[in-house]
C-alpha cells in the first residue's frame, strides 16, 4: 500500500468528517480506509481518531498530522511525480450542487456525457437555490448564479445569465402595458425570493439606471414556477432567458420594456482549493468549461 495513498485518504477523512463519506468519495471499501489510517497511526506514533457512537472525532494530534500530510503530498506532486489518485480513470462519488431550474434545462446532457466518459464515477447531485457550504457538506463543485460574496472558494466564470421582463397577454388585457419602469408600480408582479432587495427591480437604459418598487402577487425561489405563474397571468416577472425566450416566440408571453435592460447575472462554477481537487471533480469542471457555449440562449429576434 502506497503511503501517499494513505496520506490522501487521511486528508479526505478529515475534510469529509466521516470515514464512510471518505470511502464513498474515494471509491474504497471501509476496511481499506481503516487499514490506511492504521498505517499512518503506526508511522506517526499517535492515535488520529476516536470513534464515538455518532461520529469519528479527530484527536488533537490529527490536526498536526493533517498539516504534515498536506505538505508531504504537495512536495510529492511538485517533484513531478503524479499522485496515484490522479492517474487513470476517475472513480468514487462526485457531489455537486446546481441551481434548480438552470440544472433542469442545461445539465441533463452534461451529466449524461460525463457518465459516458467516466462510468466509474457516481454522481450525487443536489438541485437547490441555496449556496451550500461546500467544505462542511463535502461538496466538490457548485454552479452558482449571481454576484459571489468573498470566500475561500475558487470561482471560474463560465457564462452570463440574461434576464427578461415578461407578462402574459391575459394580464395585459386587465392592466395597461407599462411604457416606463415606474409604470410597473401599478402591475402585480411575480418575484424571486432569493434576490435582494426583494421588492425592487432595476433596469438599465441609455438614460441611466432605473430602480422601481414593485408589489409581489407571488414570491418563490424556483424560476420554472415563476414562469408558470407569469403564463397564468398572475403578474409580470423577470425571468432568466431559458424560461422566457420560447414563450415569447410562441406569443404566450410578451417582452415588456425592451428598451430597458434587466441587469444580467454572472454564472460561475465554484470549488474549494484546487490543490486538493479530486481527479473526478477536475474532469467535470473541465467538461463544464468545454460545454459552456450551451448556456447562451441567444438574443431575441
Amino acid at each position: 500500500m502506497d503511503r501517499i495513498d494513505a496520506l490522501q485518504t487521511f486528508i479526505r477523512v478529515m475534510e469529509a468528517g466521516s470515514s464512510t463519506q471518505a470511502a464513498a468519495d474515494l471509491g474504497l471499501g471501509q476496511p481499506a480506509i481503516t487499514k490506511r489510517i492504521a498505517l499512518l497511526e503506526e508511522q506517526f506514533g499517535c492515535r488520529l481518531f476516536v470513534r464515538t457512537t455518532r461520529k469519528l472525532r479527530p484527536t488533537p494530534d490529527a490536526d498536526r498530522v493533517l498539516k504534515l500530510a498536506k505538505d508531504i503530498v504537495t512536495l510529492f506532486e511538485s517533484a513531478g511525480v503524479p499522485s496515484p489518485k490522479r492517474v487513470g480513470a476517475p472513480s468514487g462519488t462526485l457531489r455537486m450542487t446546481v441551481p434548480t431550474s438552470f440544472g433542469r434545462y442545461f445539465f441533463s446532457d452534461i451529466f449524461a456525457e460525463y457518465g459516458r466518459r467516466y462510468p466509474e464515477v457516481r454522481l450525487d447531485i443536489r438541485f437547490t437555490e441555496q449556496f451550500v457550504d461546500l467544505v462542511e457538506t463535502g461538496t466538490e463543485l457548485a454552479i452558482r448564479i449571481g454576484v459571489l460574496s468573498s470566500s475561500s472558494l475558487v470561482a471560474r466564470r463560465v457564462g452570463t445569465v440574461k434576464r427578461l421582463l415578461v407578462a402574459a397577454p391575459s394580464l395585459l388585457a386587465r392592466h395597461r402595458a407599462p411604457r416606463l419602469p415606474n409604470d410597473l408600480r401599478q402591475l402585480p408582479c411575480v418575484t424571486y425570493s432569493r434576490l435582494s432587495p426583494k421588492n425592487e427591480w432595476s433596469f438599465e437604459s441609455e438614460t441611466g439606471r432605473h430602480v422601481v418598487g414593485i408589489t409581489p402577487s407571488l414570491t418563490c425561489d424556483d424560476a420554472d414556477i415563476m414562469a408558470l405563474a407569469a403564463l397564468e397571468g398572475l403578474g409580470a416577472a423577470v425571468l432568466p432567458d431559458w424560461c422566457a425566450v420560447q414563450h415569447i416566440a410562441s406569443g404566450k408571453l410578451v417582452h415588456l420594456l425592451p428598451d430597458y435592460d434587466v441587469p444580467s447575472l454572472p454564472l460561475h462554477v465554484v470549488y474549494p482549493d484546487p490543490q486538493w481537487m479530486s481527479h473526478r471533480a477536475r474532469l467535470f469542471r473541465d467538461l463544464i468549461i468545454e460545454r459552456a457555449d450551451v448556456f447562451a440562449i441567444g438574443a431575441l429576434e
